[in-house]
């Protein structure tokens, strides 16, 4: 792969720390800030919300320029965030500078993604772009866990130093690795808009921000459940952390697996009957540290099993109504995404100000059983997810022509490339 591709995959790798390493710091940044542990929460659902609401708009104003000094800008907004959160002396400033950074974090994806895409031959496509999201699963298994150890030593102001430090290299690598780049297809926010019409994607849309969405209702206030629950020291978070992130790491290839294998709507479901258990079960195993060690781990897995599964289908729905859909759609999936982690982020905090942090898995769990039962509308003209050997999947097969007998508005439509994962 070029060596221009790492500039995209530093910027996405500082992005990434940057939306994730708030989990083992925000304790601290309450106590800093003197505001509650369930107001604290609001810095992760301010993030989420700014990429769900402010980059489809900043995605359709900028696409028209420049995708190179596009993408220098929306790095150094980035840049200022963090620097602005680094040194926040109070809680709105903190929260300004979070909105400011997630606003960036989505065009950033948005943008970067057809610009890897267009440094390679379009046969390696695909793998151009999973190099630059290399970056957020590097953030979440080392990024995460050195940003904790940083700010349990040093401060969490210099966690977010230190991101900020990330975001001007990005910026830098950027302006000196990548060319400069028009891209034609332009994308129209009432476009955007117009394929929230079409039912299937639109439920799609609604499991993929209940499916993320339940696991950061509880981890978002991972840390205190884990040392005031189940005993863990600090450096035991740590090394919990690793652990949950090479889980999601494991269950975001598996799932792009099982999406080939079994079809994308009952890979969706495996992962939503496996996400719910691993949640009922941290309630039964909250005090027990082997238990929740173990229960941790699960969780990791299926909680990004259903990530390439949710995303390509999406895809797939979109470009059955229209075969040029498919950044819109990939896009609209990354803003339900995050549209999940800030309703979730929101509810948990609600409930810590109400109960506890242990009660945070019950919030998870229904939002789950909700996501499960939100798959009933996803399928398309009677697609059950099954494996490609059965009749009705061979009218669906993407790789085969068009077989006698297979209803026409069941025809295979070209194969997607393989979306960004969020």
């Amino acid at each position: 792969m070029p060596v221009r591709l790492s500039a995209l995959t530093l910027s996405a790798f500082a992005i990434g720390v940057s939306e994730f390493v708030l989990v083992g710091l925000l304790p601290a940044m309450a106590d800093a800030t003197n505001v509650s542990l369930g107001t604290a929460g609001l810095l992760v659902t301010a993030y989420a919300l700014a990429i769900t609401v402010f980059s489809p708009i900043a995605t359709s104003a900028l696409s028209r320029f420049d995708a190179r000094w596009v993408l220098v800008g929306l790095m150094v907004l980035f840049t200022a965030g963090n620097i602005a959160v680094a040194l926040a002396p109070t809680f709105p400033v903190l929260l300004l500078g979070r909105i400011a950074a997630g606003t960036a974090h989505g065009t950033v994806f948005a943008i970067g993604a057809p610009v890897a895409a267009s440094l390679v031959p379009a046969d390696r496509a695909s793998r151009a772009i999973s190099m630059m999201f290399l970056g957020l699963t590097a953030a979440m298994v080392l990024g995460v866990p050195l940003g904790t150890v940083l700010g349990t030593h040093l401060g969490w102001r210099a966690t977010f130093g230190a991101v900020a430090a990330l975001g001007a290299a990005g910026t830098l690598a950027v302006l000196a690795l990548i060319p400069s780049t028009v891209d034609d297809d332009r994308t129209d926010l009432r476009s955007q808009l117009r394929l929230l019409r079409l039912r299937p994607l639109l439920l799609t849309y609604v499991v993929t921000g209940l499916g993320f969405g339940a696991s950061f209702a509880v981890f978002t206030y991972l840390e205190p459940l884990l040392t005031e629950h189940a005993g863990y020291s600090t450096a035991g978070v740590t090394w919990l952390l690793v652990l949950f992130g090479a889980a999601t790491v494991a269950g975001n290839l598996l799932g792009g697996r099982m999406a080939d294998s079994a079809g994308t709507v009952r890979t969706i479901r495996v992962a939503l009957i496996g996400l719910c258990a691993s949640l009922t079960a941290l309630l039964l195993t909250g005090s027990n540290q082997v238990a929740v060690a173990v229960n941790l781990a699960v969780w990791g897995v299926f909680a990004f099993l259903i990530s390439p599964a949710v995303q390509t289908h999406a895809v797939r729905v979109a470009e059955q109504h229209s075969p040029s859909a498919a950044k819109l759609a990939s896009g609209l999936n990354i803003a339900a995404f995050n549209a999940g982690i800030s309703a979730a982020s929101f509810l948990g905090g609600r409930v810590i100000e109400t109960w506890d942090v242990t009660a945070t898995p019950w919030i998870g769990t229904s939002l789950t059983l909700l996501a499960l039962a939100a798959t009933v509308g996803i399928t398309v003209g009677g697609q059950r997810g099954t494996k490609r050997t059965s009749r009705h999947d061979q009218c669906q097969d993407v790789r085969t022509p068009r077989r006698r007998g297979c209803r026409p508005e069941l025809h295979p439509y070209p194969a997607p490339s393989q979306p960004p994962q969020p």
